[in-house]
């Protein structure tokens, strides 16, 4: 059943992202923050991604994931700023949880124009967390979005462990 209506939500999602929505913003208070809601590098699959309007390139909001964690089985919200450019085909795909302090997430976060003046990894590590106040809605799809999980900051993408 959790299968089925994963394939629905995910489905009408993406049917429904295609055509014109109109976002707006919830204030990030509205979600029940919980930094341990996830492990660094966990296992989740996505089921809903509100995605936002433009690009994101100044991180001024948030999108929201809800993602199923294939550890635990537990739904979660993760508020990242990066749009991963979705598509139905990622239905099944398993991705990993990136903490908001992990480098990947902290690159996600920098304005492009600053990418340039990086000279180590120092820099990036260095780099602190941006502090944003909405997250990205479309209430076409509040039904599904509106929900009290425990909600992690964070991005998601593929671990690939080093094999020295």
């Amino acid at each position: 059943m959790t299968k089925k209506l994963t394939f629905i939500a995910f489905t009408l999602f993406v049917l429904y992202s295609c055509g014109t929505s109109r976002y707006e913003f919830w204030d990030i208070e509205k979600f029940n923050i919980d930094d341990k809601a996830l492990e660094e590098y966990e296992e989740v699959k996505i089921l809903y991604t509100s995605r936002g309007p433009g690009n994101n390139k100044k991180m001024s909001y948030y999108i929201h994931l809800i993602a199923v964690s294939q550890k635990s089985g537990d739904t979660v919200n993760i508020l990242t700023t990066a749009d991963n450019g979705l598509k139905l085909e990622d239905k099944n795909k398993v991705f990993n949880f990136f903490t908001e302090d992990n480098i990947a997430s902290k690159i996600m976060q920098m304005d492009p124009d600053d990418i340039e003046d990086i000279k180590s990894l120092e820099d990036i590590e260095s780099q602190p967390s941006k502090t944003i106040s909405k997250v990205a809605r479309d209430p076409e799809f509040d039904e599904v979005a509106d929900n009290s999980y425990p909600t992690i900051k964070g991005s998601i993408g593929t671990y690939v462990p080093n094999q020295e």
